[in-house]
């Protein structure tokens, strides 16, 4: 998302089931976060069977899933802060109703966290039978050019601070949990695929950037 002087802008990017890389609803961030909460973390793989039925003496052989190094998976979570402002929208969504304030753009950020609407559904009266459990959009949190991620949204908490006559919020804060999706959803999920790739490929030429220019600034420290 760019803006005004090429200035880039977050965003959620959500795709339906099924429709990467054309079905995708848009919601940029009209302030960008100012700050940003990130954990990385390894979680070790699970312990094999032990050494039970082992003869006496006998050494536990290391497996990859008794190694955190080689069984463990990574999880990243993030949290960020999106504040919403009726009193600064812009032109491009100000045909919007006023009566309902900044509600239009709350709706569209928690709907993300809902099974998506198909067209039958859109369509429906209500009357249908129950109907089974139905996919959620892929969610892409886009914050910059690097960082494209495959998210879930694990929660969202939603402060409404002011309104209008009409008991709709004009100014928010949204508090949004992440958690960064992985192979695991990648192998059926072209579009959590692309962005895993896509982020990763920009995360390792940001560390060479860093290794490259800064290899003589370590010529003075102790060799092992």
């Amino acid at each position: 998302m760019t803006g005004e002087l090429g200035y880039l802008r977050g965003a959620f990017i959500a795709y339906e089931p099924g429709g990467y890389p054309d079905r995708k609803r848009v919601i940029p961030f009209r302030f960008n976060p100012e700050s940003l909460s990130r954990t990385v973390a390894v979680e070790a793989g699970q312990a094999g069977g032990g050494v039970e039925g082992a003869a006496p003496g006998a050494a536990a052989e290391p497996s990859a899933e008794t190694s955190a190094d080689a069984g463990g998976t990574l999880k990243e979570s993030f949290s960020v802060q999106i504040r919403v402002d009726f009193a600064d929208r812009e032109e491009s969504v100000s045909g919007l109703d006023a009566e309902f304030g900044v509600a239009p753009e709350i709706a569209a950020i928690e709907d993300l966290l809902y099974p998506a609407e198909t067209e039958a559904e859109a369509s429906s009266d209500g009357t249908e039978p129950v109907r089974p459990a139905r996919p959620r959009p892929t969610v892409l949190f886009v914050w910059g050019r690097k960082r494209v991620l495959p998210v879930r949204i694990a929660s969202l908490k939603i402060d409404e601070t002011l309104y209008n006559e009409h008991l709709n919020p004009v100014r928010a804060e949204l508090e949004a949990s992440l958690e960064l999706l992985g192979e695991a959803e990648a192998r059926d999920d072209p579009a959590v695929r692309s962005a895993l790739d896509h982020t990763d490929v920009g995360r390792r030429e940001l560390a060479r950037m860093f290794y490259d220019r800064t290899a003589a600034q370590g010529s003075n420290i102790l060799p092992l």
